[in-house]
C-alpha cells in the first residue's frame, strides 16, 4: 500500500471508516464502476468479505450500486457525503448535549432513592487523577470552597486550567477561597467574569493554620490533593456530616482572614492595607 492511500485512510478513519472499508472506497474513487468480482481480484480480498464491506459502505451512503447489463457495479460517493457525515455527527453531539443535564438529573434521583445514604471514599494518583477530582467539583451546587497553596496553573496547562475557569462560570459556582498568600499575581487571561462575579479570596497566617494541602468543599464532598515529591495524591470523601462540619470550620476561619483588594480583571491582588502590593 502506497504512502498516500495510508495517510488517506487514517484522514478517513475519524468518519467511522474501517481499514478494510476505506481500501474498497478509495480502490472504487480510482475505478468507478466496478463489480465486487473486480474488486475482490484486485485487492485480494475473498468476494463474500467484498460484499459484506460494500453493504457497510451502502449503509454509510459512500458507495451507491447501479445495475447494468454486466450485473450489479459500485461507485464511491463524492467527498459532499463527508460532509454529510460531519452534519449527522453535530446533530447527534447536539442531542446528547440536550439530554445530559436530564439524564444527569435522573442519575442523581436514581442514586439518592436509596433509603441508606452510606459514604465513600476515593483514591487518586497523578495529574490525571487531579484532573478527575478538579472536573468533579463542577458539580458544586452554587458554591465551592477552596484552601489553596497554588492556583491550577501549577499543575495543569494553562489553557486546560482556562477551560475549567470558563465551566466554573458556565455553572455560576462562587468560589471562595483561604490562602496563606500575602500577594496573588495574575492567574488568568479570559475568565474576566469569574475574577469579578464568582470568587472571592482571604488571607489566614500560618500560625491560625497552616495550609498543607488543597481543600475542596462542596454539596456532600469533602477532598483534598497535595503535591509531594514530584507526585499528586488525591483523596475524594462523600459525606454530608463530614463535609458539613468542614463547611463550618472553613467558615469560621473566614470570618477570621483578611480581605484581598483585587487590582485588575486578570485576578492579581493584594492584601487591603498593603502600601505596596507589587
Amino acid at each position: 500500500m502506497s504512502e498516500q492511500a495510508d495517510r488517506l485512510i487514517t484522514l478517513l478513519a475519524p468518519y467511522g471508516i474501517a481499514n478494510e472499508e476505506a481500501t474498497v472506497f478509495l480502490y472504487l474513487q480510482e475505478n468507478k464502476g466496478s463489480t465486487a468480482l473486480a474488486i475482490s481480484r484486485a485487492l485480494k480480498l475473498a468476494r463474500t468479505k467484498v460484499y459484506r464491506i460494500l453493504d457497510r459502505l451502502l449503509d454509510q451512503k459512500l458507495v451507491t450500486a447501479l445495475m447494468s447489463d454486466r450485473g450489479q457495479k459500485f461507485e464511491a460517493a463524492s467527498s459532499d457525503r463527508m460532509a454529510a457525515i460531519i452534519s449527522q455527527k453535530e446533530l447527534e453531539v447536539s442531542s446528547l448535549k440536550k439530554n445530559l443535564s436530564e439524564l444527569g438529573q435522573q442519575l442523581e434521583l436514581l442514586g439518592s432513592s436509596s433509603t441508606r445514604q452510606e459514604s465513600k471514599v476515593c483514591y487518586y494518583e497523578g495529574v490525571e487523577g487531579l484532573k478527575q477530582v478538579t472536573w468533579n467539583s463542577l458539580k458544586a451546587q452554587g458554591e465551592l470552597l477552596t484552601m489553596e497553596i497554588k492556583d491550577m496553573d501549577a499543575f495543569f496547562d494553562h489553557a486546560y486550567a482556562e477551560e475549567l475557569r470558563l465551566r466554573f462560570v458556565d455553572n455560576k459556582i462562587h468560589i471562595r477561597t483561604l490562602t496563606n498568600a500575602t500577594k496573588i499575581p495574575p492567574w488568568t487571561d479570559i475568565a474576566k467574569e469569574m475574577v469579578k462575579n464568582y470568587w472571592e479570596i482571604r488571607y489566614i497566617p500560618r500560625q491560625q493554620m497552616d495550609i498543607k494541602f488543597e481543600i475542596f468543599i462542596y454539596n456532600d464532598v469533602y477532598a483534598m490533593y497535595r503535591y509531594q515529591d514530584k507526585k499528586v495524591f488525591c483523596v475524594e470523601i462523600y459525606s454530608r456530616e463530614l463535609a458539613d462540619m468542614q463547611r463550618q470550620i472553613f467558615y469560621y476561619m473566614w470570618q477570621k482572614a483578611q480581605r484581598f483588594k483585587i487590582l485588575n480583571d486578570r485576578g492579581e491582588a493584594a492584601l487591603i492595607g498593603t502600601k505596596n502590593p507589587k
